[in-house]
């Protein structure tokens, strides 16, 4: 590649910075680029493509799964009963983020097949919280006490209606909560559609290292790469959990840290579920294709990418307690995610004061695929000077100023 010009670069291929990149290419006065190479562990390609936008702002799917994990442990260390503990509910705008952001996929869904040829496999299958205990059904019925304004996008079921809807779920199953709107995507499928039509609209994609970020007088010019430099006026930092180094290259400190997730694939298995899971122990989605996917663990291992066996043991334990016919599934593949965590799990969005030019898109967490549709309206406003439709003041940087910041902390399990 040789040196360029483009008005936009956007760092970071995955699915935030491949949905930025397609609503800024809908302006057609704007030359964008995405520069992004391919390393191990990216989240968007390790996903289960989970649209739960109530469920994850409730702190289901591998949020459950660690604190309970966390509380046993300790009542092992202690020997004697605690309380479980349970993830804490994110605040009412994060909610907001991500019902409008949900609202957003039957539209895009149509949109970027039409314009890309490629479909990213919406499925309408809600989520359900399988309760196996008086603990679960205190933590569902404390969720649906906390949220009364969402009470329509959920319904409770017992033990009967769960096993007639879901015939394969655990008998002793005591019932399920469901969020009727927490529906799923293929991620890989999601994060190409993005980009092919971002492509077909005139985006640029380049298979590079990013090097430095170059800066005159507080303001960007341009961008190196191990491939040519590139001189642009904006730059987006969508880098997923490697977006801490790419901000330090304009002495921007960013509090993301990598958060390990491992993952099960099964073969391919005829229709056992008919909507995605989360217990205490996993999730489960079952998708299109019929394969079966098993998440996930929550490990502060910096960016080790390897599999272990006792989580990987656990997590198919889990799947088999709630579903038994997975007793003799074969698993043909597991792999490792890095989620780009943030000290309180929200995002990292917007403009930095110190400089112009320079633009955060990062520390999604666990709701990169379900947020990139809102992320990329509220960046492309940011772009042309206008205001979000969404207000972007809690998902600034300098909501963290005065504070003492070491990243998303979590203890190992």
């Amino acid at each position: 590649m040789k040196n360029s010009n483009k008005d936009i670069v956007i760092i970071g291929g995955g699915v935030v910075g491949t949905a930025i990149a397609y609503e800024l290419s809908k302006d057609k006065s704007l030359s964008i680029a995405i520069v992004d190479i391919k390393k191990p562990g990216n989240a968007t390609q390790a996903s289960a493509g989970g649209l739960w936008a109530i469920g994850e702002s409730v702190g289901l799917g591998c949020g459950v799964i660690f604190f309970k994990t966390l509380s046993k442990q300790r009542q092992e260390a202690q020997g004697g009963q605690i309380e479980v503990q349970r993830p804490h509910q994110l605040p009412p705008f994060f909610f907001d983020f991500c019902l409008r952001s949900n609202e957003m996929f039957p539209q895009l869904a149509e949109e970027l097949k039409d314009i890309g040829g490629v479909d990213f496999k919406l499925e309408k299958t809600g989520l359900k919280f399988m309760m196996y205990d008086d603990d679960d059904k205190a933590y569902a019925q404390n969720i649906y006490d906390s949220i009364p304004h969402l009470k329509d996008q959920m319904a409770w079921m017992d033990r009967e209606e769960l096993l007639k809807e879901e015939p394969y779920a655990n008998k002793n199953a005591t019932g399920a909560l469901t969020f009727l709107k927490d529906d799923q995507v293929n991620p890989y499928l999601l994060m190409n559609s993005f980009r092919e039509a971002a492509r077909v609209q005139g985006v640029e994609i380049i298979h590079a290292e990013v090097k430095d970020i170059v800066t005159e007088g507080g303001k960007v010019v341009g961008v190196k790469t191990s491939r040519g430099n590139i001189a642009c006026n904006t730059v987006i930092n969508s880098a997923g959990a490697w977006a801490k180094q790419i901000g330090e290259m304009v002495d921007v400190s960013l509090p993301i840290t990598p958060v390990k997730g491992q993952i099960l694939l099964t073969e391919k298995m005829p229709k056992i579920l008919t909507s995605c899971f989360s217990t205490s122990d996993c999730y489960i989605a079952q998708k299109d294709n019929g394969e079966i996917l098993i998440g996930s663990t929550t490990e502060d291992k910096g960016f080790d990418v390897t599999n272990s066996f006792g989580q990987l043991k656990g997590l198919a334990e889990g799947a088999v307690k709630a579903f038994p016919i997975l007793k003799n599934m074969n698993c043909k593949r597991s792999w490792t995610g890095l989620r780009p965590g943030t000290p309180d799990e929200v995002p990292i969005l917007g403009k930095v004061s110190n400089v112009d030019g320079y633009i955060n898109a990062c520390g999604h967490f666990r709701t990169g695929i379900l947020t990139s549709a809102i992320t990329s309206k509220m960046i492309n406003d940011i772009v042309h000077d206008r205001e979000p439709e969404l207000d972007i003041t809690p998902f600034l940087l300098n909501r963290f100023d005065g504070a003492e910041v070491k990243g998303y902390t979590i203890e190992t399990v």
